[in-house]
């Protein structure tokens, strides 16, 4: 039974409000100032390449619905430029995760896993996915062509949930290709790390936790999922453009004055358009001021070490010039 979203918001406050928590956060958010390297950008960032933007799914908490630029899979011969340059860079971490797409929509999906672990260099390599489209891909290819982490974003308390939630009707085959993937990664003495990461839902935690469906997942996995749930109680509104229902929590604003987000240090993304950004958190459009060229005309390498990313920075650090797309985002990194 559904509860009314004061009571699920109610149920979530002893996770935001635990005094362990809040002096834990003050703790690293005071020293993180003073962290040696704090404010120097990596040598070799983490990369994201967005390999597709579409998505079928409907989620009451993304951005996608608000996406203008057109849905498509990114080049082939771009995406081999990318790859070959993020290694020239000492590239060893790479996602091919989305901003608001499926990975799992790119049918060439497996044949660009191949490709970069042709590259021995590269440690780990990884996606986000709804794993609504498992099925559409041979389970030993998943296996054998070199991911080595899988994210999934799910519910796990039935069709009516679920659809309320990603605004679809695919639970059970999305629980089908769960209990596959999680039956396999067993059978192979799991060399893929699957990491399941539960929506808020307005059910109470022992009610989610009781569920068959979850019970049945809990059987499978062989990490805690009961850690898992109480990570994924709360949620974003993308800097103000969605608006949640009632029932969602949203990540605390977390101050950020003269305090740029470390991912202006540590990542870029590329999107399946060519351009380049120095975060891939929130810009959906991949227009704002966070982008930085377009690999089409532009090396990764340059981008990285550019003037327009190093005034980002400094401007921020120095004048508290934050760049609009930050300034309310919930996924700032402190």
């Amino acid at each position: 039974m559904n509860e009314s979203p004061l009571s699920s918001v109610i149920y979530r406050l002893p996770i935001l409000i635990n005094p362990k928590r809040i002096f834990s956060f003050l703790l690293r958010y005071g020293k993180g100032m003073f962290l040696k390297g704090r404010f120097v950008p990596e040598t070799n960032p983490y990369l994201t390449l967005e390999v597709t933007n579409n998505c079928n799914s409907k989620c009451v908490f993304c951005a996608n619905q608000f996406m203008t630029r057109r849905k498509t899979s990114m080049d082939w011969n771009l995406f081999q430029k990318a790859v070959d340059e993020y290694l020239t860079m000492g590239g060893k971490h790479l996602s091919l995760g989305t901003t608001v797409g499926d990975p799992l929509l790119d049918k060439r999906l497996t044949d660009r896993i191949r490709f970069v672990r042709g590259h021995p260099d590269f440690q780990i390599l990884g996606i986000i996915t709804t794993l609504q489209w498992l099925h559409l891909f041979d389970l030993d290819d998943i296996f054998e062509c070199g991911l080595t982490w899988v994210s999934v974003s799910t519910t796990l308390t039935g069709p009516e949930t679920y659809k309320n939630f990603f605004g679809v009707d695919l639970y059970e085959r999305m629980l089908q290709n769960l209990k596959n993937l999680l039956t396999e990664n067993r059978r192979r003495g799991h060399p893929l790390n699957v990491i399941i990461s539960l929506k808020p839902t307005q059910e109470r935690p022992e009610e989610i936790r009781n569920h068959p469906d979850y019970q049945a997942i809990k059987i499978l996995y062989n990490q805690d999922l009961d850690i898992q749930s109480e990570q994924s109680m709360v949620v974003d509104d993308w800097s103000g453009s969605v608006t949640l229902p009632a029932y969602l929590v949203k990540r605390p604003l977390i101050p950020r004055m003269f305090r740029p987000c470390l991912t202006l240090y540590k990542t870029m993304i590329v999107f399946s358009n060519g351009n380049v950004g120095a975060c891939a958190c929130r810009d959906y459009n991949a227009d704002s001021e966070l982008i930085l060229g377009n690999l089409h005309q532009d090396k990764l390498v340059d981008l990285w070490n550019s003037k327009k990313l190093s005034d980002l920075r400094r401007n921020w650090r120095l004048r508290n010039k934050i760049p609009d797309i930050c300034k309310l985002c919930r996924h700032y990194m402190y």
